[in-house]
């Protein structure tokens, strides 16, 4: 059986959530920093960041979304058209090939990531006196990552292809995330391990996109993915 007839293309409401939390991650972290460089601790923060940052960062990201239907509904697509489903008898067998051993890699980071958001949210319920707010929301945000990725490998199954390019953003955060989880000294090897498959989970669905999109020049997404993983394992130790 072929995807038309076993997953359907997403439509706008899930296009609009994705884009949504990346939006609200991205503002958080912004906002976030930006108030740690004020002088606020980490706890102090944390919520005036999220109601801040992340409210505009949401908002920015479901005003990108309408403005990146109406330009390609007119036929001025921002950057390469959305890739929905594929017509796996146009593919060619090396792209056939490629997404057969890209979605077991999703299948297996999504379990490795959750499983580290498990043990953290152990390890954060068995600490005494205040425990840290953002040692939750990392364990929130792996949890609903490992999902997502989960749910994209699915769709990669059956040739539906639409999701990516927002999960590609998503683990470019998730890397930044456990970069922070590091510096703090958050079950520092399971976040070393996120880093990781977070990572390889964005330079094999960057191949996949660049294969759909015509495989011009280099995949670019794949070496930038590589590159943030790179960054968010030594920023901890140099900064």
């Amino acid at each position: 059986m072929t995807g038309s007839s076993v997953t359907p293309a997403r439509g706008l409401a899930a296009h609009m959530v994705s884009w949504i939390v990346i939006g609200a991650v991205v503002g958080w972290f912004v906002a976030y920093e930006i108030l740690r460089f004020g002088g606020d601790s980490p706890t102090e923060a944390g919520l005036p960041a999220l109601w801040t940052g992340g409210v505009v960062g949401a908002l920015l990201g479901a005003g990108f979304v309408v403005l990146a239907r109406r330009a390609e509904a007119s036929g001025r697509a921002i950057g390469f058209r959305r890739m929905r489903k594929a017509d796996i008898t146009r593919m060619t067998t090396t792209d056939r090939e490629i997404v057969r051993w890209v979605w077991p890699i999703l299948f297996g980071a999504a379990g490795i990531i959750a499983l580290v958001a498990i043990v953290i949210g152990i390890h954060w319920l068995t600490l005494h006196g205040a425990r840290p707010k953002s040692s939750i929301l990392m364990v929130v945000w792996d949890l609903v990552v490992a999902a997502w990725i989960f749910d994209e490998g699915r769709r990669l199954q059956d040739y539906v292809f639409e999701g990516i390019d927002a999960l590609w953003f998503g683990c470019l955060l998730t890397m930044v995330l456990a970069s922070i989880g590091i510096s703090r000294s958050v079950i520092v090897g399971g976040q070393v391990v996120v880093i990781v498959a977070a990572a390889a989970v964005a330079a094999t669905i960057g191949i996949v996109g660049w294969r759909v999109a015509g495989g011009r020049y280099v995949p670019v997404a794949t070496i930038v993915g590589v590159l943030v993983a790179g960054l968010c394992l030594v920023a901890p130790l140099v900064w």
